[in-house]
C-alpha cells in the first residue's frame, strides 16, 4: 500500500492540507510567543522587586475616636413619630433629646428621642421609647431601623476586615519597618462589616500594609505606592 503524500491528492484536497498545516503552525507559533511573553513580564516583575521591592499600599496608624451605634425598630403612628423597645442596657445608654439616625454611620440625624419609658413593657420584656422625627418620612405602620450613639471608644486603633490575617495560632498584619516588610501578631476586639478594632500589637505611625501582602514575606523590600488615611470603622451592636 503506497503512502498518502501531497502529489496522491486532488488540487481541492491540497488546499485543505495547506490550510490545515498553516493553521497548526500558526498555533504553535501563537504559544511560543505566549510563553516567551509570560517569560518576560515574570523576569521584569522580579528585577523590579529587586531594585525598588515590591509595592504596597498602606495606611498610617493613627488612635481615633470611634463612635459606638445601638439599633432598634420603631413603629410609625398616624401622627408621623416613631414608637419602639428597646432592652435595660440600652435604655441607660439614651437620653431624652438624643439624635437618633437612618443609617449606622451616624451623618445627619433623621429625629430625636423624644421620651424614653421607665416602666418595664410586660408584653416585650424591654423598655418603650419614643422618637420624634425631624427629616424622615415614613409611611403609617413601616418599621425603619433606627440607630442611636450609646458609646464612645477612645484613642482607639482601626483597620479594614481584610488585611487582618487570622489564623489557628493567632491573628497578624503586615506592616512597613524601615523599608522592610514585618508580619506582626496582634490582638483584635470588636470586628463587624465596618472594620476591625485593634487592641494590642500596633502603635500610632505604623504602616501597616492595606495592599500587597500577599506577596510579601519576612524582611522583603518593599515599595510604597500609595497611602491611604482616615478610618473605616464604625461600631454598631
Amino acid at each position: 500500500m503506497q503512502g498518502i503524500t501531497l502529489k496522491n491528492l486532488n488540487p481541492r484536497a491540497r488546499a485543505y492540507a495547506a490550510i490545515l498545516l498553516f493553521g497548526l503552525m500558526a498555533v504553535f507559533v501563537r504559544i511560543a510567543l505566549v510563553q516567551l511573553d509570560r517569560g518576560r513580564q515574570i523576569v521584569s516583575f522580579v528585577s523590579e522587586w529587586e531594585r525598588n521591592g515590591k509595592p504596597v499600599v498602606v495606611k498610617e496608624m493613627a488612635a481615633v475616636d470611634v463612635p459606638v451605634y445601638t439599633k432598634f425598630t420603631v413603629i410609625i403612628g398616624q401622627d408621623g413619630s416613631g414608637a419602639g423597645f428597646v432592652t435595660g442596657d440600652i435604655k441607660d445608654k439614651l437620653a431624652q433629646g438624643q439624635a437618633v439616625y437612618a443609617t449606622a454611620d451616624g451623618g445627619i440625624p433623621c429625629g430625636a428621642i423624644s421620651e424614653i419609658g421607665q416602666e418595664l413593657d410586660m408584653d416585650t420584656g424591654m423598655f418603650p421609647v419614643t422618637v420624634g422625627f425631624s427629616n424622615f418620612s415614613g409611611a403609617s405602620g413601616s418599621r425603619p431601623v433606627l440607630f442611636a450613639q450609646t458609646q464612645t471608644l477612645v484613642s482607639a486603633f482601626v483597620a479594614p476586615n481584610d488585611i487582618i490575617d487570622i489564623s489557628k495560632d493567632g491573628s497578624y498584619v503586615w506592616i512597613v519597618e524601615e523599608g522592610k516588610a514585618k508580619k506582626i501578631n496582634v490582638r483584635i476586639g470588636s470586628r463587624n462589616g465596618y472594620g476591625t478594632l485593634i487592641v494590642e500589637g500596633v502603635e500610632s505611625g505604623d504602616l501597616v500594609v492595606l495592599r500587597g501582602q500577599d506577596l510579601l514575606e519576612g524582611d522583603d523590600k518593599v515599595n510604597i505606592v500609595g497611602r491611604e488615611t482616615g478610618s473605616v470603622y464604625r461600631k454598631r451592636i
